[in-house]
């Protein structure tokens, strides 16, 4: 945890890091402490539109304090880490307390969790320990702080209902039938109620912004369920593309595969694995992202029940731990970020170091007033969110992942008061546009251009 933590500390401090997430939530967090302002300007979408995360507000006490940035990465990193505590104690009760070391140590060193830690924050990442404590508490049958962890993934992101109802369906499996029934029950009503009430709320007169990733299935909630229903071949064939296996591969290797041997336990990550490889995008059936989170955690839990069922045997349980350190060591080794992958940790993905071009870029942002209007290229964004406006350049003159569709909602261009822009990240496509607003009679005058940064004021 102390390495990650330096290394997301210097992520941020030498402009590693990206508006898209991490600025987007640095700012909706600052705007609900300091004053009540429903448009992230960053997406263009109201609190709650882009997702329902109210778990993100008990952070606002921090912000009161000054975090940002640093204490966000912070914070995904212990919890990331933290989930390691619930696993042991899972695993401690299952088949003693070496064993459990193991199955922790396997757990740090998986290649999804350190890459999810090198990402930007996201507050599914609080899911993680909450869900393996609602599965350690049901297990000793303490149903009060089972239902707190039940309640907090469920704060963390609409979706995070779909791992939480499968946690109900294994606890009927499992003879929990009340229990179960109302864990599944709670988590479909908050699902449904996150996506059809809350979201559409925000975003009047539109769906919720992120069902076109399912536009073979339907463009409606209900349409992609029941055409999952009625086309399970379109599941099959997604649950069968290479990319799928790839992303089985390095999910299922650090258990030394060891998890498969637990079909029933792993009803926990069959939603979310079903949401993640029908979705459109690529990159969510990727380990370097947020995706992965509550699968991951379902395959450990998986894993320690098979070792569990282990523990009569005691040569095959050692063997079982030597397989599993082994194969998490060669996973870290094969796919991490750690320095154990040299090829990764070095290949431009950390912000190791500072140079003349991130030194003129933080002297550029410390310049701009606090109550200015702002656009900034992506990577400068998280450096510059703690304001009512700040626009993740092009916008406001040029619309780019900006709203729910082409016009919702507009976007007003006077706010913009100074321009911050890393010039690495200025297309050519949008070189015309900078001429246009730094020329002599255009709306901004150049205060700094050097070493490939910008600063530029409306007069």
């Amino acid at each position: 945890m102390g390495l990650f933590g330096w290394l997301t500390w210097l992520q941020q401090a030498n402009f590693g890091t990206f508006d898209f997430d991490l600025g987007l939530f640095d700012q909706e967090i600052w705007l609900a402490a300091h004053h009540w302002n429903a448009l992230i300007t960053i997406r263009g979408l109201t609190m709650w539109a882009n997702h329902v995360n109210p778990i993100v507000y008990l952070l606002v006490p921090f912000y009161w304090l000054g975090a940002g940035p640093h204490f966000l990465y912070l914070v995904q990193t212990v919890a990331l880490a933290g989930a390691a505590v619930p696993l042991w104690l899972l695993a401690r009760d299952r088949a003693g307390a070496w064993t459990a070391t193991a199955v922790a140590f396997a757990w740090l060193a998986s290649p999804a969790l350190e890459w999810m830690t090198w990402w930007s924050f996201q507050p599914e990442y609080l899911a993680v320990p909450a869900l393996i404590g609602a599965y350690w508490f049901a297990d000793r049958r303490r149903w009060i702080p089972y239902a707190l962890c039940v309640v907090a993934a469920l704060a963390t992101k609409e979706d995070a209902a779909l791992a939480v109802a499968a946690l109900g369906v294994l606890l009927v499996l499992r003879h929990r039938a009340r229990a179960g029934l109302v864990t599944l029950a709670a988590a479909v009503t908050w699902f449904l109620v996150a996506l059809e009430v809350i979201m559409r709320a925000a975003t009047p007169g539109a769906a919720p912004f992120f069902l076109y990733q399912y536009a073979a299935l339907g463009d409606s909630t209900g349409q992609i369920v029941l055409g999952v229903l009625r086309r399970p071949w379109v599941v099959l064939r997604a649950l069968g593309r290479a990319s799928s296996l790839a992303y089985y591969l390095k999910i299922l290797a650090p258990t030394a595969f060891l998890a498969l041997a637990a079909p029933v336990t792993l009803v926990l990550v069959v939603p979310t694995l079903v949401v993640n490889v029908l979705n459109n995008q690529g990159y969510t059936t990727d380990i370097h992202y947020q995706y992965s989170a509550l699968i991951t955690a379902g395959v450990f839990i998986a894993l320690v029940e098979v070792l569990g069922r282990l523990a009569a045997s005691p040569r095959a349980r050692r063997a079982a731990v030597v397989a599993v350190l082994s194969a998490s060591l060669a996973s870290n080794v094969a796919w991490s970020p750690s320095p154990l992958d040299a090829a990764a940790f070095h290949g431009g993905y950390w912000s190791l170091s500072s140079s003349p071009h991130t030194r003129e870029l933080a002297r550029l942002v410390a310049r701009v007033p606090a109550s200015a209007g702002v656009s900034a290229t992506y990577t400068v964004v998280p450096h510059l969110a703690h304001r009512d406006v700040i626009y993740s350049w092009p916008n406001p003159w040029i619309r780019l992942y900006y709203g729910v569709n082409a016009s919702q909602p507009g976007e007003p261009r006077a706010g913009v008061d100074y321009l911050v822009l890393d010039l690495t990240e200025v297309s050519p496509a949008q070189r015309a546009l900078l001429a246009s607003l730094l020329a002599p009679r255009g709306p901004f005058r150049v205060l700094v251009r050097r070493d490939q940064a910008l600063l530029a004021v409306r007069p």
